[in-house]
């Protein structure tokens, strides 16, 4: 019923978009920007293509980023009493073709790392009762790394690797795409006997792709967003991983300083004119100004959800194009809580004591509650939420689910009484859609090739994890590619 109320609500502004005409006289001269190139949304992909527009192509350009800072999912936090510093979002980066030579450019250095925290104690609990696993085994790690080298051969003897990296350019128009990769996941690592990779895959990609429900119903096409062949050679140590010196956030910070006031911070779009050649932006800040933005071209680099393209004045045929799409709603944070003990919790429901190869969750859930050792004495734990009713699973949404879970440990004993203790919220993000896809069917009618189609439509290109695979380093290479036709439009 909600989705119902959400589309017709969605329609509703779609053709309010389609008929307002926005007045310039409206505006203070102050308050008009023009610009060659319009950024919607500044994250790892919004924030190297501005870069690269301004000081590779030497295009003028502005930003226009919802939050107080540059970085979409990277989220970087410091201790005030230690100093140390905690990323609790994008954490690391990997090799792919020449893209980490983008820090270099920025002078911002990076170093080999290490996923951290794995050394705690691990408990096993169903968060769903609160009932803690003693029986539980996880499967031999070494079974798990044989499948997803096995994994890894397949897609490129197959091919597959060149048709989802960076991005889905080379994937097959819709009725060549290979069957395996419209196979739901199970039906996938089962017909190649490759199973035992399923439980570390699950944990690799934030247990179940962004929160797209059950883990093995994704189509595997989905599934290679989170987990391509790039990031799984990486996984099995083929190839070094690195992190940001100081935190992954010195990087966007750096990319604000070099931008300056071409960035429009706590900033919206909340109205719009779309033509080739000729783009007009309202955005209002949190503070209610409004600026108007004239641009030449606009790059929409949020995710193609219904909510965020609500204002850019969708016609007929993106509006039905847009509706087709699938994505849950993720959450990242740090909390901290006494009486959590200082090992990893891990969510596990209660069937994979019989089953440890599909230890997956059903939606909303908290993946675990991660010992932060650097925070010392603090007891602060990372942690991630998901579910898949975006429009539902809001921050109070999940802040409830975490508590809940708490509640649910103490009532069995997990862990000790709360003593009317709440969970307290030291820092936290909503990471927004995740798993962004369409239905095996969709993709069979041409929907990728008609969203590629869409490049330059009505003066507008999009970038993103919604059209490529959700690793930083591809979407920069995905932004390579597309700039030039983009500029020379």
């Amino acid at each position: 019923m909600l989705r119902n109320q959400f589309a017709g609500l969605l329609g509703l502004v779609v053709l309010q978009g389609a008929f307002a005409k926005i007045d310039q006289s409206d505006f203070a001269p102050a308050d008009i920007i023009e610009r060659d190139v319009a950024v919607v949304g500044g994250g790892a992909a919004g924030s190297h293509a501005a870069v690269r527009i301004r000081e590779y192509y030497r295009r003028s350009v502005v930003i226009i980023e919802k939050e107080g800072n540059l970085g979409g999912h990277v989220n970087t936090y410091q201790d005030p009493k230690t100093g140390n510093i905690q990323d609790y979002g994008v954490a690391m980066y990997f090799p792919y073709q020449d893209a980490l030579d983008f820090f270099t450019w920025m002078n911002v250095n990076i170093s080999l790392t290490f996923p951290a925290n794995q050394d705690n104690p691990k408990i096993y609990a169903d968060f769903s009762t609160g009932q803690q696993l003693v029986n539980f085994t996880e499967i031999e790690r070494s079974q798990g790394l044989e499948a997803i080298a096995k994994f890894v051969n397949l897609t490129i003897e197959k091919g597959y690797d060149q048709m989802v990296q960076p991005g889905y350019t080379n994937l097959p128009p819709g009725k060549d795409i290979p069957e395996d990769l419209l196979l739901p996941l199970g039906e996938f690592v089962k017909k190649y006997d490759i199973e035992t990779m399923l439980p570390f895959i699950y944990s690799s990609t934030g247990s179940g792709v962004g929160s797209r429900g059950y883990f093995t119903k994704l189509l595997t096409l989905t599934f290679l967003k989170a987990f391509p062949p790039g990031w799984a050679r990486a996984y099995l140590g083929e190839i070094p991983i690195y992190a940001v010196d100081g935190g992954n956030q010195v990087l966007y910070n750096e990319i604000a300083t070099l931008m300056r006031r071409d960035v429009l911070f706590n900033s919206t779009v909340i109205e719009s004119s779309r033509a080739a050649g000729k783009i007009e932006l309202v955005a209002q800040s949190s503070d209610g100004t409004k600026k108007l933005i004239l641009a030449k071209k606009l790059l929409i680099a949020v995710p193609p959800t219904r909510e965020n393209l609500a204002p850019f004045d969708l016609d007929e045929a993106e509006r039905v194009h847009f509706s087709k799409t699938k994505y849950g709603r993720s959450h990242t944070a740090l909390i901290s809580h006494s009486k959590l003990p200082e090992a990893n919790l891990v969510n596990t429901p209660e069937s994979a004591s019989q089953s440890p190869i599909t230890p997956f969750l059903q939606t909303p859930f908290v993946i675990g509650f991660t010992y932060v050792k650097a925070f010392g004495d603090a007891k602060v734990f990372q942690i991630s939420a998901a579910g898949d009713n975006y429009t539902a699973f809001d921050v109070p949404a999940a802040q409830a689910a975490v508590q809940d879970a708490l509640e649910k440990l103490a009532e069995k004993g997990t862990i000790p009484d709360l003593e009317g203790e709440k969970v307290k919220i030291v820092s936290w993000d909503d990471n927004g859609p995740g798993g962004f896809g369409v239905s095996a069917e969709d993709l069979r009618a041409g929907w990728m090739e008609d969203m590629y189609k869409m490049q330059g439509k009505r003066g507008t290109w999009y970038t993103g994890n919604g059209l490529g695979a959700d690793f930083t380093v591809m979407l920069w290479k995905f932004n390579d590619g597309l700039l030039g036709g983009l500029i020379r439009a």
